[in-house]
């Protein structure tokens, strides 16, 4: 019978099935929303190194500002004749607001402004869907009416000389000291979002917190949340917005500001509840999986 007969062969044990490592979920400070500006001060960085004479530039220019003042002080008898001298053409030469304004640096340095000013709006204000077809709506009224208003008043010439004026200036070293600053607080907010975050586990809610890891534990069972979008630039940069939880057994609410690509974080959570279980996880079974 050996011949009909094969050699016993013991079948693989089963695998356990693995246990579910839930969704961690961080909460993020709005100072993260600074990105634009950080990008910017990186261009306008690059951007001076390629503009090797702005500091002669402006020291030509307060300087031939200094000599008309002094030239005009000194001689107001003869203002005509003192126009036609060869050094105040000298000086009109160089510094003209028009040439100063349309410079590279000055350019570099409106557009920086100009970010850095758009970018603070965007964390001191939340601009819900609402806000913002308001904010389009209402700028579109004043642009057609400025249009309409120019039909019958220059209301540009103003406006030129008022830029015309305006010359704003820094070096590369500005910039990039700009740059280091902002990458340091990147650093600093990337490392302490470990000492306060949430994990969603298929059994419990786990909140670690504090230094030494503080851990407080909440019911999954007929747990609820919903998804919010206060801000559509800060949606728009980072996918951020806002997670709210519904645990039973507590009166409050927990509510998660300021969440990265919430969406993902929404989706991983619907997957996880589908699949909730329903038995009871040891630290024993945690601390050793194979006895699962």
């Amino acid at each position: 019978m050996a011949s009909d007969s094969k050699a016993f062969k013991p079948s693989a044990a089963t695998p356990a099935p693995k246990r579910e490592k839930g969704v961690r979920i961080f909460t993020y400070p709005k100072i993260i929303f600074i990105f634009p500006t950080l990008v910017m001060s990186i261009i306008c960085y690059f951007g001076m190194l390629m503009i090797p004479d702005v500091a002669d530039f402006n020291y030509k220019r307060v300087h031939a500002k200094d000599n008309v003042t002094k030239a005009s002080a000194s001689d107001t008898s003869k203002p005509v004749a003192k126009a036609k001298t060869g050094q105040e053409n000298s000086i009109l030469d160089i510094t003209p607001n028009t040439i100063a304004f349309k410079r590279k640096e000055n350019i570099f340095g409106l557009i920086f402004l100009t970010v850095f000013f758009l970018n603070l709006m965007i964390l001191a204000i939340d601009f819900p869907r609402f806000a913002i077809f308001a904010l389009v709506l209402g700028g579109t009224t004043v642009l057609f009416f400025l249009l309409y208003l120019g039909v019958f008043v220059d209301i540009l010439k103003p406006v030129a000389r008022i830029l015309e004026g305006v010359y704003i200036v820094a070096n590369a070293e500005f910039y990039l000291l700009m740059t280091l600053v902002f990458l340091a607080i990147y650093a600093v907010v990337f490392v302490t979002r470990w000492l306060d975050y949430w994990e969603i586990m298929p059994n419990e809610i786990l909140h670690h917190h504090g230094p030494l890891s503080d851990l407080e534990r909440y019911p999954t069972l007929n747990l609820k949340f919903d998804k919010e979008i206060p801000d559509v630039f800060e949606h728009l940069m980072f996918g951020a917005g806002r997670l709210v939880l519904h645990v039973s057994d507590e009166r409050k609410a927990i509510v998660l500001d300021t969440v990265l690509h919430v969406s993902k974080k929404e989706d991983a959570l619907k997957k996880l509840m589908s699949r909730l279980e329903v038995r009871v996880t040891t630290d024993q079974e945690i601390a050793s999986p194979e006895m699962e």
